[in-house]
């Protein structure tokens, strides 16, 4: 499965990329975060509660830093096992400012699922799956405009 988009950070693109760049402060906007085990500066074990139909429990990951390019992108992937399911995700994140202290936030994502999971149907997994990208993006967002950036 393939998705992509774009958004807005109401924040410059430094810091943007150094919030992308940064395995910790991505790790922090997780939703459904149940532990991590930081491995090195790009790369951290993750547990995450997953749910989706009848398939419940909890996904273990290897979450990494891939490529990053200053000011410009970055890579990340994850892939792990969980419920008798598989994931093989990856996403890439490019930058480019907008305005005064914003930042366009263009990202592709390519997901495998195999398993369980991957019984279910492209239309119920790609419905889970956006609503966890917007889920995820909202959270990104956040970080910026409440002025935390975590």
């Amino acid at each position: 499965m393939q998705f992509n988009g774009e958004f807005e950070v109401a924040a410059p693109i430094k810091e943007v990329y150094s919030f992308l760049s940064d395995i910790d402060k991505i790790i922090a906007i997780i939703p459904d975060l149940l532990s991590v085990e930081k491995i090195d500066a790009n790369s951290s074990r993750l547990s995450v509660k997953a749910g989706l139909s009848f398939i419940k429990g909890k996904f273990n990951l290897l979450f990494e830093i891939k490529d990053r390019k200053e000011d410009d992108s970055v890579a990340v992937s994850a892939r792990g096992s969980g419920s008798g399911s598989s994931l093989d995700l990856k996403a890439s994140y490019a930058l480019r400012p907008v305005d005064a202290g914003k930042t366009a936030v263009s990202w592709n994502v390519e997901m495998t699922m195999g398993g369980m999971v991957a019984s279910m149907g492209s239309r119920v997994l790609n419905g889970a799956a956006e609503k966890y990208i917007k889920t995820l993006t909202a959270s990104f967002q956040r970080s910026f405009e409440d002025g935390t950036k975590q």
